[in-house]
């Protein structure tokens, strides 16, 4: 087997598109359910960054 694996033509294309449209669309979701909804976890986080050794 002296063949190089190839992907197909625009499969990176494809997953790339997938990828922006699930983004856009958790962000839609998140604008019209409400984003304390959406992600009840995230309000209660700190903004800091504690390191612990």
């Amino acid at each position: 087997m002296t063949q190089m694996f190839t992907i197909p033509a625009n499969t990176i294309l494809i997953f790339g598109i997938v990828i922006v449209l699930a983004v856009i669309g958790f962000v839609i979701y998140g604008c019209i359910k409400g984003w304390k909804n959406v992600m009840p976890d995230y309000q209660g986080k700190k903004d800091e960054v504690t390191i612990v050794d």
